[in-house]
């Protein structure tokens, strides 16, 4: 059982501190921004899980050659008790419940602040024929983004439609109905929440900026679908990177450049192979936790 989880702690290592850095080192992302976030996703959910179960093990290693056999023996108490199993025991608990806050403090803060400014916005703002599902703010400061929810709002400033031409804006409206559509603000939560609680752990950060960037990116592509490519690039070279209020979604000053020149010289799609070798990449990343259960069977 120790030598199980010093395998997962192992493997935790390289899923934090290498995978991270490589992975947004990977051009292949930019050409299937979906296939990119499905894989970042799994890099996030096996890390944590791994973090939790090679700890468990520890705290479970000297009850069974197995985790069946050891939770067997926990539940009828015939597990003799070691202090460096208890600590893992305690530090285990404390893990999953330092997740489980990190990632509800962030989403009530997220609503709270998104709920706010949908409130501001709902009295400040004025509904415009043109520009169904949207609300204009009397500003100068040219600004696009979309607050997502149960009852999403695409926020347009006074700015952006002096700024923008007829057709650039409605390429612009398409990229932000395609957050609020396909709700890529679920996306980016539990990367964005963990990015803030350790912001000075590099992997962690660097995983928030590229989830960020994959879903702008995606959003991109939809729009772009609708609209000339090349007109929603020149609304992002004009748009440049407003600072979105809090609670709303919509791109930073990173990546803006990247992502209109995306648009106006796109890389070729990922084919069949390179989609099923990253479907493949995913699935083997998520069944490393199970793995890691079954490798005191095997041993």
């Amino acid at each position: 059982m120790l030598t199980t989880a010093a395998v997962a702690a192992a493997v935790l290592a390289v899923l934090a501190l290498v995978v991270p850095s490589r992975l947004a080192g990977a051009t292949w992302p930019r050409r299937s921004p979906a296939a990119g976030l499905l894989l970042w996703q799994a890099v996030g959910i096996t890390a944590g899980l791994l973090a939790v179960e090679s700890l468990v093990t520890v705290a479970l290693a000297p009850a069974g050659a197995t985790h069946a056999s050891a939770v067997s023996a926990v539940v009828d108490g015939r597990a003799p008790t070691r202090w460096w199993s208890v600590l893992a025991a305690v530090a285990a608990v404390l893990l999953v419940v330092r997740l489980g806050q990190v990632f509800a403090l962030s989403a009530a803060r997220t609503l709270r602040a998104r709920h706010r400014n949908r409130v501001l916005v709902d009295l400040v703002a004025t509904r415009n024929p043109l520009l169904p599902r949207t609300r204009v703010v009397d500003h100068d400061l040219p600004l696009a983004y979309c607050l997502p929810g149960l009852r999403p709002r695409v926020v347009l400033s006074r700015g952006v439609l002096d700024l923008l031409r007829e057709d650039e804006v409605r390429a612009v409206l398409a990229h932000e109905d395609a957050h609020v559509v396909h709700r890529h603000d679920l996306v980016v939560l539990p990367f964005a929440a963990f990015g803030a609680a350790f912001p000075r752990l590099r992997p962690v950060r660097t995983a928030s900026e590229q989830v960020a960037l994959l879903v702008e990116m995606l959003a991109d592509d939809r729009a772009a679908r609708l609209h000339p490519p090349e007109v929603l690039a020149r609304a992002l070279y004009k748009l440049g990177a407003a600072s979105v209020p809090s609670g709303g979604l919509g791109a930073t000053a990173d990546g803006v450049l990247l992502r209109a020149q995306r648009l106006v010289c796109p890389p070729p799609a990922l084919g069949w192979g390179g989609l099923a070798a990253v479907a493949a990449g995913t699935a083997f990343v998520l069944a490393l936790p199970a793995l890691g259960v079954l490798l005191p069977v095997v041993l």
